[in-house]
């Protein structure tokens, strides 16, 4: 990723290369262009970052124009509020997403409440507790986002 920024200002980020073929029409670059040549044309490289952590269910993280630090374009990121839409679709979809993992996981075990399967009483408990714990996933203070999900029975 790139900053177009003559004198250091930063005129258009993000850029790339094809822009500068786009803003260049007449010139001909070679295949590989060296950070040196893309200079000449106040094109660099930006580094990049790892974002900040954030809260995702409640936040955003953006990545906004760099900035110069110690004559490198560092890539960096902006944590903002996310809006009450925002806050309601992400936490239907992480909801979602967890009720299928849990279906998923109730149809795999369906077999253990049969009433002709061979496992002896105690398993079989130990399968209906388990179930149990799955059907009630969406009660645990922590869900959609922080889930304890129950282990599963050894037989």
């Amino acid at each position: 990723m790139y900053v177009l920024a003559p004198s250091q200002t930063i005129e258009r980020f993000p850029y790339s290369i094809d822009d500068l073929k786009r803003d260049n029409p007449n010139t001909s670059f070679p295949r590989n262009l060296s950070d040196e040549l893309l200079a000449d044309y106040n094109v660099y490289p930006v580094e990049p970052v790892t974002a900040p952590e954030y809260d995702y269910g409640t936040q955003n993280c953006n990545q906004v124009n760099p900035t110069l630090q110690d004559g490198e374009w560092v890539a960096t990121y902006e944590v903002t509020d996310a809006s009450e839409e925002e806050k309601t679709e992400r936490l239907e979809i992480a909801s979602a997403s967890v009720r299928e993992e849990r279906n998923r996981r109730l149809a795999v075990c369906d077999w253990t409440q049969l009433t002709d399967q061979p496992l002896s009483e105690s398993d079989q408990n130990a399968w209906r507790v388990y179930r149990q714990n799955l059907r009630d996933i969406p009660k645990q203070s922590g869900f959609p986002w922080n889930i304890t999900w129950p282990e599963t029975p050894s037989s």
